[in-house]
């Protein structure tokens, strides 16, 4: 592991021990086991820092959905399997990286190139989103839906996979695997509504294999 690489690192780790505006350069030198002048030689600031750590974030992610996405044959079971994988996932990847949640607004606030940069990633995962619900139809697996319906219906599930992790924080809720099912099961609940026969009767065979 490089230097920038492990700077990188300890500050990700600090970050979610503290949250990111207690812990200063110098703490994350140090923890590194180097000089803050090493340190700058790297990053300039904390921010660059934290937009490095968001870049990994976002490459990381990428790399991940696609592993559970990218060669899942165009069957019913495959995708309700593939959906219910990717949200586990997702939040199981938000964990590890859960200063950034915690403390989104206020980053974004205080950085306009953090801010720029998340808007674009936003606005592309939440196409992400959009296209696979569009190519869950063209599959027969949920049902057709007007251009209108399908934003909102994209926006409700945005919301469940971007916030279910704030939502049992703030709660005061343990993240563990039975939080996590609990939010497979709202996400399947906003989903259900929209499912055909056929993916319905996928879903129950998934289910029926899981017991």
């Amino acid at each position: 592991m490089s230097t920038r690489e492990r700077i990188v690192e300890t500050a990700l780790t600090l970050f979610n021990q503290q949250g990111s505006g207690v812990v200063s350069t110098n703490h994350i030198a140090a923890a590194c086991g180097i000089s803050p002048g090493n340190l700058y030689y790297h990053f300039r600031n904390k921010e660059e820092i934290i937009r490095a750590i968001f870049h990994q974030l976002t490459r990381v992610g990428a790399e991940e959905y696609l592993a559970i996405n990218a060669a899942r044959p165009p069957e019913t079971a495959a995708a309700v399997t593939a959906m219910l994988d990717t949200f586990v996932m997702v939040q199981r990847f938000n964990w590890r990286y859960r200063f950034f949640k915690r403390e989104l607004t206020v980053l974004l606030h205080h950085d306009p190139l953090l801010a720029a940069e998340f808007a674009e990633v936003h606005r592309s995962h939440r196409q992400m989103v959009h296209d696979a619900i569009a190519r869950s139809v063209g599959e027969g697996f949920i049902a057709p839906l007007a251009d209108e319906e399908l934003t909102l219906f994209v926006e409700e599930l945005w919301l469940i996979i971007l916030f279910w992790l704030n939502y049992l924080e703030v709660g005061g809720e343990e993240v563990n695997d039975a939080t996590l099912a609990r939010g497979n099961a709202v996400l399947m609940s906003a989903l259900r509504p929209h499912l055909t026969a056929p993916a319905r009767e996928a879903l129950a065979a998934v289910k029926t294999k899981e017991r």
